[in-house]
């Protein structure tokens, strides 16, 4: 069975059970806890993942670090990950809550690229008009800048993407022109 997998059918045996006992807020706030654990420390990444630590001590080191941060249903999961052996997916599981939450809370995440760094007025008229257009009740956005941009910006959601950036547009003008039948081919 695939790694995606595995992880989808913890992720959604998490959010049912945090549905179930109506904690569905603290379960979500432990995953945005342990995300931000998992992937701003390479370390703790390769100890979940290493098979040379023997789980007893992965599950010392995961108490000593977030057993008074998490709530019992988290503590539970990944008393339960670890026992299993499959503590190396927690990222994957996490990763799969959260789709899976946004998916629950019609929450839709977007991905804004821009070449500078924009201001929260222009953000928000870019959020605003794509809620318009696409039909969106709640966006979680995330920024990032990229210079190769040039100028414009990418915006990213669900399956789509739009591109405005003048490093697109260059390219385009590149390749009309590389294949342009006006001009005699040798």
């Amino acid at each position: 069975m695939s790694v995606a997998r595995i992880a989808h059918r913890y992720a959604k045996s998490m959010i049912q059970l945090a549905l179930e006992k109506n904690q569905l807020e603290e379960v979500t706030r432990d995953v945005y806890l342990l995300k931000g654990a998992t992937d701003g420390s390479r370390d703790f990444k390769l100890m979940l993942k290493s098979p040379i630590i023997h789980a007893d001590k992965k599950m010392a080191i995961i108490k000593a670090v977030f057993d008074d941060q998490v709530g019992v249903i988290m503590r539970s999961f990944l008393d339960i990950l670890v026992r299993k052996g499959r503590e190396g997916w927690l990222p994957e599981a996490l990763n799969a809550y959260v789709e899976m939450y946004n998916q629950h809370q019609g929450i839709t995440p977007v991905v804004l690229t821009t070449a500078y760094p924009v201001s929260d007025e222009i953000r928000d008229m870019l959020m605003d008009k794509l809620r318009g257009q696409a039909n969106l009740e709640e966006i979680e956005v995330v920024t990032k800048v990229d210079e190769s941009l040039i100028g414009g910006y990418i915006l990213r959601y669900e399956d789509k993407m739009i591109d405005t950036s003048i490093a697109r547009g260059l390219a385009i003008l590149k390749d009309d022109f590389d294949n342009n039948d006006y001009i005699r081919k040798f």
